[in-house]
C-alpha cells in the first residue's frame, strides 16, 4: 500500500471513531434528558464504563 492510502485509511478510521464517540454522547444525553438509562453501546461509545453508570440516579 502506498503512503497516501495509509493516510487516507487512518483519516477514515479517526473520522469514524470520532463520529461514533459523538453519536454515543448524543444518545447518552438524550436518554438522560428523558430520564432513562442509556444503552450499554452508547455508554461504551461515549467512553463511559456501563457498570459505573449504575450509580447515577436519574430524575
Amino acid at each position: 500500500m502506498s503512503p497516501r492510502n495509509n493516510r487516507t485509511r487512518s483519516f477514515g478510521q479517526r473520522l469514524r471513531s470520532m463520529t461514533e464517540t459523538f453519536g454515543g454522547i448524543a444518545a447518552c444525553a438524550a436518554a438522560a434528558e428523558a430520564g432513562k438509562r442509556p444503552s450499554r453501546a452508547a455508554l461504551k461509545a461515549a467512553g463511559i464504563e456501563p457498570n459505573a453508570f449504575d450509580d447515577v440516579h436519574l430524575g
